[in-house]
């Protein structure tokens, strides 16, 4: 009786998808808790793990589908600890800000670094990009992502790189 549902990852920043009824239909697999693991180590200041984490796996081999399971985590504290248990990762932190760009979003005018300092509030602290459209630095990267633990989800990257090397 369930029709099939592919998630993609705007609608997680869009706040489209059910938490609970996420994960009372998937499961956990192996790859998805190390993922869970070493993210929440990283964002409470555990462990030494970069904090870059690359999902290279086959076409349709469930990247969007564990950046939404991470990103659904982080942002609820309550499911989390439903999820994962009461002394599960994460446990000892709040929300997590959840923010990121969706490749396919090929007409973001503001570039990728718009999109996510304007999911953050924050469009202004990168005003000096936007014309001519340019990548900001280190720094300001910094004063952007400063205050609270942030998680940053990239998908689907190629079609938007392909776009913008077309013009």
């Amino acid at each position: 009786d369930r029709r099939d549902v592919v998630l993609d990852i705007s609608d997680l920043f869009e706040s489209k998808i059910d938490g609970e009824a996420f994960f009372e239909e998937n499961f956990i697999t192996s790859g998805m808790k190390v993922l869970i693991e070493k993210s929440f180590e990283r964002l409470e200041g555990r462990g030494d793990q970069a904090s870059t984490f690359l999902l290279a796996q086959a076409m349709g081999g469930g990247k969007t589908h564990n950046m939404i399971a991470l990103g659904l985590l982080a942002k609820d504290p309550s499911l989390r600890k439903q999820v994962l248990g009461n002394d599960g990762p994460g446990s000892v932190l709040g929300g997590v800000r959840v923010v990121g760009f969706n490749g396919r979003q090929s007409d973001a005018p503001f570039g990728i670094w718009g999109e996510i300092a304007d999911q953050l509030g924050k469009k202004d602290v990168f005003s000096d990009c936007y014309s001519p459209l340019q990548a900001p630095g280190q720094n300001a990267w910094i004063n952007l992502l400063k205050g609270e633990p942030t998680i940053i989800l990239l998908d689907e990257l190629p079609p938007y790189l392909d776009n913008a090397k077309s013009k």
